[in-house]
């Protein structure tokens, strides 16, 4: 149930800061799918448990926008540098309360509250 809220909450900030950058609607779609998935298992599952929500957003934000940026690249599609930044912020103050509800569901158990 999870992941699925993630995927809701990223996929609404994701696709239309993807497609402002500059990229197609399919593309923004299976992009906002594959970078929520990667970071639902390095920032959520890894990195959350271990650390607090503020270093947890921001490794998301380096991230999002690290993982945006190569797959544009990679598949040659065209995109703004600028709206990828934008669109990786986005997503990551999504990911600040995405995190916060996990905390307060005890889905994670970190030492470091906040």
């Amino acid at each position: 149930m999870n992941i699925l809220l993630k995927l809701l909450g990223n996929g609404i900030v994701a696709v239309p800061g993807l497609i402002w950058s500059g990229t197609g609607f399919g593309f923004a779609a299976i992009t906002s799918v594959l970078v929520s998935l990667i970071s639902y298992l390095v920032g959520d599952r890894l990195l959350l448990p271990k650390t607090n929500n503020m270093f947890a957003s921001l490794a998301d934000l380096l991230l999002s926008f690290l993982l945006f940026w190569a797959i544009t690249f990679l598949f040659y599609e065209w995109f703004s540098l600028n709206g990828i930044f934008l669109t990786a912020f986005a997503v990551a103050i999504v990911e600040y309360f995405y995190h916060a509800y996990l905390q307060r569901q005890g889905t994670h158990h970190s030492k470091h509250p906040g």
